[in-house]
């Protein structure tokens, strides 16, 4: 039997991976890379109920890629860009240009693939 156990940078990517997935939160990040706005306004302007934004936002909060700040009686959001920067390093690790491998299966020798005469690179 084979168990797979998630490293916490694992578990930290697909959690951010599954929120970012969501189309509204992946248009509230896109929307708020542009820089700082209210509920109101990305309600506004992405066509979402303010009240959908801020649920969303609260997600998107708590894994702290987002954070807010208080002018007056109006909450502005902006990108948490030390959160986005540690995102970027994790995916870079993990899935980067220099760590995806292209080395030939394991156990190539009894693989049916060769033997059907499918190349790889080596």
């Amino acid at each position: 039997m084979y168990i797979h156990i998630m490293s916490t940078e694992t578990k930290k990517l697909q959690k951010i991976l599954s929120l970012i997935a969501n189309d509204n939160k992946l248009k509230i990040v896109l929307h708020l890379a542009k820089g700082e706005a209210c509920v109101c306004d990305m309600g506004e302007k992405l066509g979402i109920e303010q009240s959908l934004v801020s649920h969303h936002l609260n997600s998107l909060k708590e894994a702290r890629l987002v954070k807010d700040r208080k002018i007056g009686a109006w909450v502005h959001y902006s990108l948490n860009k030390q959160e986005m920067e540690n995102f970027f390093q994790l995916i870079s690790k993990h899935l980067g240009p220099n760590n995806i491998s292209g080395k030939m299966c394991s156990v190539h020798e009894a693989c049916k693939c060769l033997t059907e005469g499918v190349a790889y690179a080596t």
